[in-house]
């Protein structure tokens, strides 16, 4: 017979078990629901993205006869939306094959070098595109057009990180001149795209059609909108009335936007680059040489180069009116322009070495009457760069026209000074016959159609082509639809 206390003691068992085995129950079953919930998410978002890939292959725009989705496509679409803020990230099949081609071995070198120089450059440009009030993710649109190399000209005559006209320099009050190029000119170019991409979505609505209209000119993307057919058409309804070239460069961008944004996980580590990751700026009002910077700075003019590529020439010709930011790597520590200057004031010697035909070191010296004498492997290029002259200088002060020149043959070289101040009032004249020119000169400007030609444009408007050229700064024939020319008629 159980006694009274160990009947209490299992009815406290009991009692204990039950509420405890209640609670195991509820848990299962939140478990459960949680379980069906996530589920019912997943095989919703399987349902979209197998709907969107379906619609995708059966497009036109898609060139895919394969209406098979695969495992890969689904993964793809899905990382894409990961990354998605707010330009429109979209999967086709070329978007597939170009992340393939940058996310492959053979593409590595070049992305781990790409993703070096981003090191230097996207903070840069986030700054500013934040600035602006634009995406940061536009940023990478300087891998397509330049592969971050802000000297690069394309054959048509774009030139910098973002390949910029000079047209569009001129709109957007970049400098471009015999001294520096502000296309090149990593902070000056950015300030420009960003305003340039920005009035571009302010006009569509949308960013896709904004770059595309970048790189295909804005006529090109409203005749694409109306033959289209639609009131508000994306980039793809719009991409079979656009140039091959334009077609492939959405794809291009957002290819190369995911690579960069799953870089890690695609083994795409950035390479070391010749650029300094710390520098300062400091706006220098005087003339001023980069050899001599380099020398009192302890670094190489090489290194200087690649921080400053806006500059033409080994000379900075800055002034009060319009000072030049000049960017030094910070080495034990930052210096103030005024430092600059007094290390420049500082006696440098003043011979400038040159390489002989056995490849030792030598000083290029003047002989008297402020001759040189050519060696051997010389070019007016190379001599000029020596003085910190131009080709044209050397060519005018010895009355020569062709390119070539040969060794144990004497040049004249004008001495900084009397150069200086004679250069000085020849550009005070030329300056001031400009002044009556353009008293005289209406100036008006075209923009270019599909279809036009420079000499259709001559033509049209009472000029000679190479007074087009020479107003727009051309150098080929190239124009392309959406261009703004300047025309100056008498």
């Amino acid at each position: 017979m159980i006694g009274k206390q160990t009947l209490i003691s299992i009815l406290g068992g009991v009692c204990y078990v039950l509420p405890l085995m209640a609670q195991e129950g509820a848990v299962e079953g939140m478990r459960e629901a949680t379980h069906q919930i996530i589920q019912g998410r997943i095989e919703k978002e399987k349902h979209e993205i197998y709907q969107y890939l379906d619609s995708v292959k059966s497009s036109g725009n898609s060139r895919n006869d394969d209406a098979t989705i695969t495992d890969e496509e689904i993964q793809l679409v899905r990382k894409l939306k990961a990354i998605e803020r707010e330009i429109p990230l979209d999967y086709s099949p070329r978007v597939k094959d170009l992340i393939s081609k940058y996310t492959s071995d053979n593409y590595n070198p070049y992305m781990c070098r790409m993703m070096g120089l981003g090191q230097y450059y996207f903070p840069m440009f986030d700054r500013i595109l934040d600035e602006v009030g634009v995406p940061r993710e536009l940023k990478y649109l300087s891998v397509v057009e330049s592969s971050l190399n802000p000297r690069d000209i394309s054959s048509a005559g774009a030139t910098g990180l973002w390949q910029l006209m000079y047209y569009e320099a001129k709109t957007y009050n970049l400098t471009v001149d015999s001294y520096t190029d502000q296309r090149m000119d990593p902070i000056a170019s950015s300030y420009a795209i960003a305003k340039i991409l920005k009035e571009a979505y302010d006009q569509y609505g949308d960013w896709l059609l904004a770059i595309a209209s970048y790189n295909g000119g804005k006529g090109a993307v409203g005749r694409a909108i109306q033959r289209s057919g639609k009131e508000k058409p994306t980039f793809w309804d719009i991409a079979p009335y656009l140039t091959q070239q334009t077609q492939n460069y959405i794809p291009k961008f957002i290819a190369m936007t995911y690579a960069m944004k799953y870089a890690e996980e695609n083994n795409i580590n950035a390479a070391d680059t010749e650029l300094s990751l710390r520098t300062q700026a400091l706006d220098v009002n005087k003339r001023i040489s980069l050899n001599q910077i380099a020398e009192v700075m302890n670094v190489s003019k090489e290194t200087l180069r690649a921080l400053n590529p806006s500059f033409k020439k080994n000379i900075l010709n800055g002034t009060e009116e319009t000072p030049l930011r000049l960017v030094l790597p910070v080495l034990d520590k930052k210096i103030a322009t005024e430092e600059l200057y007094a290390a420049l004031n500082t006696p440098i010697p003043a011979a400038i070495t040159t390489t002989n035909s056995a490849g030792t070191s030598e000083p290029a010296e003047l002989l008297k009457g402020g001759k040189y004498k050519v060696k051997v492997g010389e070019t007016f290029a190379s001599i000029a760069e020596k003085f910190e002259v131009t080709v044209q200088d050397i060519k005018s002060w010895n009355n020569l026209r062709g390119n070539k020149i040969v060794p144990g043959q004497n040049l004249t070289i004008k001495k900084e000074d009397s150069y200086v101040s004679t250069r000085l009032a020849h550009n005070a004249e030329k300056s001031a016959k400009k002044s009556q020119q353009r008293a005289s000169t209406r100036t008006a400007y075209y923009v270019v159609k599909k279809g036009d030609t420079l000499s259709h444009i001559a033509n049209k408007n009472g000029v000679s082509v190479g007074r087009l050229k020479s107003d727009n700064d051309l150098n080929g024939s190239r124009i392309k639809p959406g261009m703004k020319l300047k025309v100056s008629k008498k």
